[in-house]
């Protein structure tokens, strides 16, 4: 400001005689001031003298006016505060299957406020419903939960946070009644064996044949199997059963499920139930040839009239050989329908093994397998004669 005034003052005319000099001395005097000046914080403002009408100027004046320094400072801001809650609510719910629900922190303006961390009770409503039993926790500002309402029309669910000064919120949504079970959807193998126990599955449904998740009612089962063993009922558990059934006669064989108040509703679904496979000899796998007095392994397998082993095949079985000197177990025990034994051949010649069943299968199962039987082979291995070296 100092230096643009001067830079005006000398644009002007250089005025003559006393007053000329006067404020040459003035300019002069300021332009000393502004080499030694430190421009920060204070600021120099110089006035130019009076002068008289019609005489001479008095004495130069400077005044100096210092200027407060100012300096910028962050706005300082308090946490917004949570003074409302928002409930988020499906327009629409079906009874019985569960609808997620969301309250979320809002400010004055009806803002999310994430700070909020607190909890808060679940009011159920008027009709029955499967609501939190303790209380939801938020977490950025929400909290969600699930709701299964149980009553067909408008339901509404309130949500009170457990703060000093509580805060509540309540959402409504229309419940649609829950379908009707028409029918049962039942599931098990296309073939089973007999004897074997297999899972049978069964789904409640619609009149359209879909699921119906919330239907925890029963059923009871029944078999054209008279023999079959199966629960004389089952539970359901989100809208599905299983039970464990065994058929006994081979056939076709079906389960009947009937449920409902007076049993209208039912299902039935069939299988074809093949008989147990068997036993009616033995197969015996033991080496083509084997060394006298060398111990072999022989395997033994029940099988049924196609060859097929028998695994249910269980008891015992005794050993016989044609040869009188041979050492072998006397009785062996099958487990799956196998069973393993070790013996020693002491003849030469061929030799065979048979296996006949004990008496805990009915007897006349038999099996009978050969082997040659030859003398142990040594072979000599010649040794050379050791290089003599001479001295």
């Amino acid at each position: 400001m100092v230096k643009g005034y001067l830079n005006r003052r000398r644009s002007l005319r250089k005025p003559s005689g006393s007053i000329g000099k006067s404020l040459r001395n003035v300019i002069g005097h300021v332009e000393r001031l502004e080499s030694r000046a430190v421009l920060s914080a204070e600021s120099a403002i110089v006035l130019p003298p009076p002068i008289a009408p019609g005489g001479a100027a008095d004495a130069p004046r400077i005044v100096i006016t210092p200027i407060a320094p100012t300096s910028p400072t962050a706005p300082i801001t308090s946490p917004v505060a949570a003074t409302g809650l928002r409930l988020i609510v499906p327009p629409q719910a079906r009874a019985g299957v569960p609808t997620l629900v969301t309250a979320i922190a809002t400010d004055a303006a009806g803002r999310p406020v994430p700070s909020f961390t607190g909890s808060a009770t679940v009011t159920p409503p008027e009709g029955a419903a499967t609501l939190p039993l303790v209380p939801v926790q938020f977490r950025s500002g929400r909290a969600s939960f699930s709701a299964t309402f149980a009553t067909a029309g408008a339901q509404t669910v309130t949500v009170t946070t457990l703060t000093d000064v509580p805060m509540t919120a309540t959402a409504s949504t229309t419940v649609a009644a829950a379908p009707a079970v028409k029918s049962f959807l039942v599931a098990m193998p296309r073939q089973v064996v007999a004897g074997t126990a297999v899972n049978v599955s069964i789904v409640a449904v619609d009149a359209a044949n879909r699921p119906i998740p919330g239907f925890t009612g029963t059923a009871a089962l029944t078999s054209s199997d008279s023999a079959a063993t199966l629960p004389a009922s089952v539970s359901f558990v989100n809208g599905r059963a299983t039970a464990r059934v065994t058929f006994s006669t081979p056939g076709s064989q079906s389960i009947t499920v009937r449920g409902g108040a007076s049993g209208d509703i039912s299902a039935t679904a069939s299988t074809d139930v093949v008989g147990l496979p068997v036993a009616v000899g033995f197969s015996l796998m033991m080496p083509r040839a084997a060394a006298v007095g060398m111990s072999v392994r022989v395997t033994i397998v029940a099988v049924d009239a196609q060859g097929r082993p028998v695994p249910r095949f269980s008891g015992t079985a005794t050993l016989s050989s044609s040869d009188t000197a041979a050492k072998l177990p006397s009785q062996v025990t099958f487990v799956g329908g196998r069973a393993v034994v070790r013996m020693t051949f002491g003849t030469l010649g061929e030799q065979t093994l048979t296996v006949t069943s004990g008496p805990s299968t009915g007897g006349g199962i038999s099996g009978t397998a050969k082997t040659q039987v030859g003398e142990v082979v040594t072979q000599r291995i010649r040794t050379l004669p050791v290089a003599q070296f001479g001295s």
